[in-house]
Formats: C-alpha cells, structure tokens, sequence
C-alpha cells in the first residue's frame, strides 16, 4: 500500500512539471534602431532612395519641411485612417513640418501644419520636396562656370533653340529655378543670362564630383556633360595621355577603364572571358568590346 501511494505521489509530480513548466522565449522581434544621418539638402526626395543604407538619409529629414506638389498622395490621418480622395486637393502646394520617420514596408513620414497630423507614404510618382533642397541647389550651382567634356555637343533648350556647347568656351550658370516641367518637375538653369537647359538627374549615372549633365527637358533629348571649372583643370592634367581621345569621344589601346567610360558613357554589359574583364557599348551587329586586363585597355573588337 505504501508503495502504491509513494508511486502515485511520484506521479502527481510528474504531471504537475509537464502541466506548468514553461519554456524561455526571448523576442527579437524589435527593429535595429536607424542611426539618422542629418539632412544637408542633397537630395530633392526619396524617389532615388533604394538602398538599405539610404534608410539612415532618409531618418534624417525629421525636422525638416516637406512641400507636396502633386500627385495621388497616400495620406492617412495620425490614426491610420485614409484621408477621402476627394479632400486630397487640399494637401497639393501645401508645406508641412516631418515631424517622424516610420521606418515600415515602405518609408513613411509623419507630417504636420495647420490642417493637422498625418502619415504620408512617398511614391516615385508623387511630385514633392524637401524645402532645402533648394537652398542647397542655388549655393551648390548659382554663378558656378563649367567647361563641357566634349570638343562638340549640341543640345536643344528648354526653348527649342539648338545650343552648340563648345569644349573651348565656358558656361555660367546665371540663374536656378525649381519648375514644372514637360514631365514632372526640376531644377532649371539659365546659362550666360541666354538659354534654359534642365539639371538631369544623376542617379542612373555614376558621374564623379563636379560634374553635371543638362539638356532640354524632353525624355529623348541629348544632354551635355560639363565639368566644374576647377574640376576640369585636374581633369585635363590627371587624364593630359588622352585628353584629346576623350574629348573627341574615341578610346584607344592603354586608356583605363574609367577613361574609356568618359568617352563612350556607361557600357551596355559587361563579362570576364580568358582572364580579361570586357565591356560592351551597344547590341548585336551594332556593338563593340573593349578588352581590359590589369585596368588597361588591350583591345578593341
């Protein structure tokens, strides 16, 4: 008997720690705080952001206003709520205060002025900036002269005059304006107090400080590179070999990689084959490759 009620008193104890032990759970569910990098007026919006890196950019427009121009604004009120498309036309040409970034599935930023708190999701078709980008254009360009890369590019102005830029003349920019465009909106330049060109935008191009393209405005319309004074002057002494290749927009045997890029632009494709690096300019029949091996052109095929 006794040994039956010890074994049954083995057994209440056993169902007692499988009915209430528990097992540790740690959560790590929480996000990795973003360092906020300050905002210096650098970029117009968010629309060339891609990078997980360009979070810590993005973080650091809190504080800074944010005007929305146009388009079909994602805006939801401070408690998540969609604000009726019908009111939208309310928040066009309206500058607010970015009081949060919400670092979410896609960027978002908490906004607030007179007609309240709210949440607006940025979108590559919305047209908004941050008001000191504009600031920052007119010090980084107004009264700033560039010299073009090329001996001759011809371009048509905003007005549709062509405009031949001659790689022995300067140009000075005499005047910025951020306008609508004939596709969205940009930054304008006046140069020599004569012609408008358009600033491209360089985030498809990885061109080097002190460099700028412009042109007419159109999608289809040529653009001329043009270097910042100063900065030509380095370049014309650090490139002296084959200045006149580049210029003329021809490549040569020995010309690095970089230099080559100068004159043709950036390369269609690119493979290693038999221990050289190739790069492509143009497609099928119509193409060429140049063949590189330590940084140095070898070939032209």
């Amino acid at each position: 008997m006794k040994k039956v009620n010890f074994l049954y008193f083995l057994f209440l104890i056993l169902i007692s720690n499988i009915s209430f032990s528990q097992i540790s759970i740690s959560d790590k569910s929480a996000k990795p705080t973003i360092k906020a990098i300050p905002y210096d007026g650098s970029f117009m919006n968010f629309n060339s952001m891609y990078s997980s890196t360009d979070k810590e950019k993005m973080a650091g427009v809190v504080g800074e206003k944010i005007t929305l121009i146009d388009g079909y604004f994602d805006i939801k009120d401070e408690n998540g709520k969609d604000i009726s498309y019908t009111l939208k036309d309310e928040f066009k040409n309206k500058t607010f205060n970015v009081i949060e970034y919400i670092d979410d599935y896609s960027p978002r930023l908490k906004i607030k002025n007179e007609l309240g708190i709210f949440i607006f999701t940025p979108s590559i078709t919305d047209h908004y900036l941050f008001n000191r980008y504009l600031d920052y254009v007119n010090t980084k360009y107004l009264n700033k002269v560039f010299v073009p890369l090329y001996n001759t590019t011809l371009i048509t102005s905003i007005g549709g005059d062509k405009i031949e830029f001659s790689g022995t003349k300067e140009y000075k920019i005499s005047d910025v304006k951020f306008s609508k465009l004939e596709m969205g909106y940009g930054i304008v330049f006046k140069i020599n107090d004569s012609f408008e060109c358009v600033l491209a935008d360089d985030k498809y191009r990885d061109l080097d400080f002190g460099w700028i393209e412009i042109y007419g405005g159109g999608f289809l319309d040529p653009k001329v590179q043009l270097l910042e004074k100063s900065i030509f002057e380095k370049f014309v002494v650090q490139n002296k070999l084959f200045l006149k290749n580049i210029r003329n927009k021809e490549v040569k045997v020995g010309m690095s990689e970089k230099q080559c890029r100068y004159s043709w632009g950036i390369p269609n494709t690119g493979y290693t084959n038999m221990g050289y690096e190739v790069l492509v300019w143009g497609s099928g029949n119509d193409s060429t490759r140049l063949y590189f091996k330590n940084k140095k052109l070898q070939s032209i095929k």
